[in-house]
Order: structure tokens, then C-alpha cells, then sequence
């Protein structure tokens, strides 16, 4: 979900260029080129920024860093649709390098350490063109080239079967996809996509080693490989893209960035070293080491005890009052409205959720407001409710598409909705309609908040005549959702600055779109918005988009979750970035003993 300066007007994007002429302004998070539309004016610039570019700064050499958060990282490969979670994504920031860099407040910039510029070759049809650097490696000494692109281009294009990405967005629009030479990677699109620049970045489309899987399946040059390639080549081409790079294996899982992995204690800790083949500046920290704290209290205490020097843990109020009040002991802790949106799920494989009354009623009893208000507000006091599945608060285009039609929770209004389609409340005070008893399970991982947030919802929908049960299971993100086992599902998704990575989550048959849910209408909608290469076009199609799901209530938004981090005065720099979170920029940190 992310983007940049119209595309049609900013036509060559080139590292010498933008680094000298800092007037010409790529823009993070907005519509289909739209200007910047994050909102956040208080993010501090990126060390490594130079004007459009991102070049790694020269830091003071400092000790180890562990930063703690509340689940585990379990794959190196972060871009399929059973791992794609923000905790791999925290481990994978400063081991593989993309082709361009979010700065904190959301603008992406060319990556300068590696990239040698992205050009927008013709408009019609669209081609774009990236171009690598000459000379940069993995961390084995194999070249980082075009090689790598086409691989995620591969992956992302929906064209192969068997490949599990977790989205296509933008990789599907393309129609002709070569290697100039071996480091200039060019992209024909069948369909425009305003939004390009989100392509090969950190947070869609992983640059993973393609040199590791040509090693592994036998295939000469994956530069040959087409739809049409003997089925035994895609099979073992997939297989490995999707199952290869799990776990932890250090011999096929090399670094392209600062950092490479070191060592991983299942469920607890992954350890990253400082990359000896990267050209650029090096890292601040000798290492950084992301463990696994469940409980954002447990990790605001290890804190307190210098366990850990930074914690980025789910927003928790009683985490955040006890950071708050170390500050004497020289802790520091952020609380800003962040990039993550809490929601249900309805899963449309279940029948009871085809009707469109059982919908409303149960987003009608939702107690959206008191869930703010008791979990929410003790960590960001100007919380309120989400009213829109497509745009944050803070963006340009959020519009209230909401609180009219189901607003913050009435469990009187969902019990007269749910009369008036002809369902019975019966003796035990739950509605039934047909023999079928209006009971289903909200499914989600054990965080704290969440088990409130079932609580608040279970008493409130009582009251309408809704049974609730509450299904608490820890690995329900990782074994369940992409499968679909469940009834409603609690969660929340981390937003980027490109709109149009919704469409991979409602979209019919999306790679994202666990709950099985279709709109024919939706699914043009978005397509045309995707396309869309004029900025107030492009937004004025994803407003509709948005207002069009809330007249059809798949989901149900609850709040932006805040994005909070505590860390010890020691360390400069430290920024919690909406999208990708507080170890975006860890080699910039400057650490003190």
C-alpha cells in the first residue's frame, strides 16, 4: 500500500540527477503520483538522505543493539503468502537491500548504495527501467543484478503457477519483462500502474538471491525462464522460492545491505553481523540482534533492566506508562499514530456471513468506540475510530465511510436490524434463523490487547443477541489466516504509502484476500483506480472503492493501532517509520556505551 510524484510528470529518476537537483521531489505516501500523503511532519529525516537518494552516512562504530518485539522472525523469504508478516520484514531490513529506501516520513528514495536510477522510458505504453550499480555483490561474492529483479518479477507476476507471493500488485500489469544486460532490468506494462516506484522495495517484492536458486533447482540462467519453460524447471523454481528460504540456513540466505545473519534461536532471537562485502558505509551497531518479547510490559521491563536497548512491541497502556516513567533512568518513548489498522474479517466460506443483514447487525453491535477508548487512548489520547479500509487518517482522501451506516456500537440497533431480516431471539437470547443459531468464533494471536478487544466486542454483541467465542490461538497469523480457518478475523495490516496494495486483499481471487470475499463491481473499480495515472483520478477512484466496501461490509475497521518505541538515550536516531517499522534505518544509529 504505497507511492510517488506523478510518475507521468517526474519521467527520469537518476541517481546523479536527483542527488544533485534536490528540487525534484519523489513523494512517499499519496495517490497514483500524488505528493506526499503520509501526513507526518514531525518524522526526522533519514541520516542517509540526500536530496531524492538515499546513501548510506558514515556512523561512529558502537556495540550491539537487541531490539525486541512480539513475535518471532521465522523466514528469510518474507514475500510469500505464509510468511509475509512485519516481524520477518523487521529481521530483513538490514540484510537485504531493495531498490529503493522509505525515508520516515514515507518518501521513497533511489536506493544510491546500489541503484544507479529508475527511468520512466515511454508512457504509452508505459516502460520503465531500473538500472543497478556495477560491482555491487551479495555477501558471497555472487553479483546483485538483474538477475535478482527478474526472479521477484517472476514470483510477483502471477503468471507462474505455484508460486505462493503474498501479492501481485503491479508485478501482474506487466507484460513484457527483460534483462537489458546484467544490470539494467526493463519492464513493459500491459496495464499502466501509477504506482512503479513500489516495485522491488522493501516492503514489496523481496531481492532475493537468484544465483542461490539457479544453485539449488538446476537451472542455468533464470533470465530464460518464461510460463512456458518444461514444467519440471517451474515446479522446482517455485518449490524452492517457496519453501527454501524458510527457517534459518545461512548457506543459501546472503546479504545484500549492511548487515547478514548470524545466528537464529527458534521462537526467541535471529543475530545479524555486520555484511564484510558491502561497499558502502557500514552500520552503526557491531550487531543487531530482534528478539522475540510477547508481552510489551516483559520487554518494557527488560528495557528498564538494559536486556534490550530498544522495544517495539504492540502499543500497550500499561507498557506505556511504565516506559514513560523511566525517563529519569534514561529511556526515551514514542507514541504516534502509525500505519497499522486493527480490523474484522468476515470469511465469506462461512454461510452465515452471506447475509448481508448478519453483516450489518454484527458491525452495528461492534463497540468500536469503548475498544478505543479502553485500549487505545491510554498510548495516543487523540485516538478515535477508523472509519475507512483504504486510507489512514492521516492521508490525503480519508473520508468517514463509516460511522453513518454502522457507527460505533449499538447492540440496539444490530438486535432491530436482525428482527427486521426475520431472525428469532430465542430463550437463550440468541437470535436463529432456520434452525441455524447466529453463534461464530473471532479468531486471533495472543496479544493482550487483542483478548480485551474479543472481550469488549463478546459483551457487547451479547446484548444483541449475537453469540461471540472467542478463539484464541498464537499461531493463528501463521498457520490459519492465509488458510482461511476461521469465522471472523482479528488482526491488523501493515500499510504502506501505495494505495493500490489493497487490491491484492479484496480483490476476487486476490493473494491476499483470505476471506473469500468477491465484488465484481470492487474488483473493475480498482483495477481502473491501479491504472489510473492521474493523481485526482486516481485518488477520486479509491475513495469510491472505499465507500463501495462499506456499503458492503466485509470487514469492519476498528483503530489505527499507534506505533510506539521505547529505547535507551544511548542510541540516536531511533524513529518508529508507520510503514516498516523501528529497525528501518538501524544502521544509522549511533550508539554510546
Amino acid at each position: 500500500m504505497t507511492r510517488f510524484t506523478r510518475r507521468g510528470r517526474s519521467r527520469w529518476i537518476a541517481v546523479g540527477a536527483l542527488a544533485a537537483a534536490g528540487a525534484l521531489v519523489l513523494a512517499g505516501c499519496g495517490g497514483g503520483g500524488g505528493e506526499n500523503n503520509f501526513g507526518s511532519t514531525t518524522a526526522p529525516q533519514a541520516k542517509g538522505r540526500q536530496g531524492n537518494v538515499y546513501i548510506s552516512p558514515q556512523v561512529a562504530s558502537g556495540p550491539a543493539v537487541t531490539v525486541a518485539a512480539d513475535t518471532a522472525y521465522t523466514a528469510y523469504n518474507n514475500d510469500t503468502a505464509a510468511n509475509n508478516t512485519v516481524y520477518n520484514l523487521y529481521a530483513s531490513l538490514p540484510v537485504l537491500a531493495s531498490a529503493t529506501v522509505l525515508d520516515n516520513d514515507g518518501t521513497p528514495l533511489i536506493n544510491g548504495d546500489m541503484m544507479a536510477g529508475i527511468d520512466e522510458v515511454s508512457t504509452n505504453p508505459q516502460v520503465i527501467r531500473w538500472r543497478m550499480k556495477p560491482g555491487v555483490t551479495w555477501s558471497d561474492g555472487q553479483p546483485w543484478n538483474c538477475k535478482d529483479f527478474y526472479l521477484a518479477y517472476l514470483a510477483g507476476s502471477g503468471k507462474i503457477p505455484g508460486f505462493t507471493a503474498a501479492s501481485t500488485n503491479g508485478y501482474g500489469n506487466i507484460g513484457q519483462a527483460q534483462c537489458l544486460d546484467d544490470t539494467t532490468f526493463q519492464a513493459t506494462f500491459a496495464q499502466p500502474f501509477a504506482d512503479y516506484i513500489g516495485l522491488f522495495s522493501q516492503n514489496n517484492g523481496d531481492l532475493l538471491p537468484a544465483h542461490i536458486l539457479e544453485q539449488k533447482t538446476g537451472i542455468p540462467d533464470i533470465r530464460q525462464i518464461t510460463p512456458a519453460s518444461p514444467p519440471a524447471q517451474l515446479q522446482a523454481m517455485t518449490q524452492f522460492w517457496n519453501t527454501g528460504w524458510n527457517g534459518f540456513d545461512k548457506s543459501v540466505m546472503p546479504a545484500s545491505a549492511q548487515y547478514q545473519l548470524d545466528s537464529w534461536v527458534q521462537d526467541q532471537s535471529v543475530t545479524m553481523t555486520r555484511n564484510p562485502a558491502w561497499k558502502g558505509n557500514p552500520g552503526g551497531p557491531e550487531r543487531l540482534i530482534y528478539r522475540n518479547i510477547a508481552d510489551a510490559t516483559a520487554a518494557a521491563q527488560a528495557l528498564q533492566n538494559n536486556e534490550i536497548q530498544v522495544t517495539a512491541n504492540q502499543p500497550d497502556v500499561n507498557a506505556a506508562n511504565l516506559m514513560r516513567g523511566l525517563a529519569a533512568q534514561g529511556v526515551k518513548f514514542q507514541a504516534t499514530s502509525g500505519a497499522s489498522y486493527e480490523h474484522l474479517d468476515m470469511n465469506f466460506k462461512n454461510p452465515l456471513f452471506a447475509d448481508k443483514a448478519v453483516r450489518t447487525a454484527f458491525a452495528q453491535c461492534v463497540p468500536r468506540q469503548d475498544i478505543t477508548d479502553k485500549l487505545v487512548k491510554g498510548v495516543q489520547p487523540d485516538a478515535a475510530p477508523l472509519q475507512s479500509l483504504m486510507f489512514l487518517p492521516s492521508q490525503r482522501g480519508y473520508e468517514d465511510a463509516y460511522s453513518s451506516l454502522i457507527g460505533t456500537g449499538n447492540p440496539q440497533q444490530s438486535a432491530q436490524t436482525l428482527t427486521q431480516d426475520g431472525w428469532v431471539k430465542g430463550p437463550d437470547g440468541v437470535f436463529a434463523k432456520n434452525g441455524q443459531p447466529l453463534q461464530f468464533r473471532i479468531s486471533h494471536t495472543n496479544v493482550p490487547r487483542r483478548v480485551q478487544t474479543v472481550q469488549l466486542i463478546q459483551a457487547a454483541c451479547q446484548q444483541a443477541g449475537i453469540k461471540i467465542v472467542d478463539d484464541n490461538d498464537p499461531n493463528f497469523l501463521d498457520t490459519r489466516l492465509g488458510a482461511g480457518d476461521y469465522d471472523v478475523a482479528l488482526y491488523a495490516w501493515q500499510n504502506d504509502p501505495f494505495t493500490s496494495s489493497h487490491e491484492s486483499i479484496y480483490k476476487t481471487g486476490g493473494s491476499q484476500n483470505y476471506q473469500s470475499y468477491s465484488n465484481p463491481q470492487l474488483d473493475a473499480l480498482m483495477a481502473q483506480a491501479s491504472g489510473n495515472l492521474d493523481p485526482a483520478g486516481y485518488l477520486a477512484q479509491w475513495q469510491q472503492a472505499d465507500k463501495l466496501m462499506a456499503q458492503d461490509l466485509p470487514s469492519i475497521p476498528l483503530y489505527v493501532q499507534p506505533n510506539t518505541v521505547g529505547y535507551t538515550d544511548k542510541i540516536d536516531n531511533v524513529w518508529y517509520q508507520p510503514n516498516l517499522g523501528a529497525m528501518l534505518h538501524a544502521n544509522e544509529w549511533a550508539v554510546t556505551q
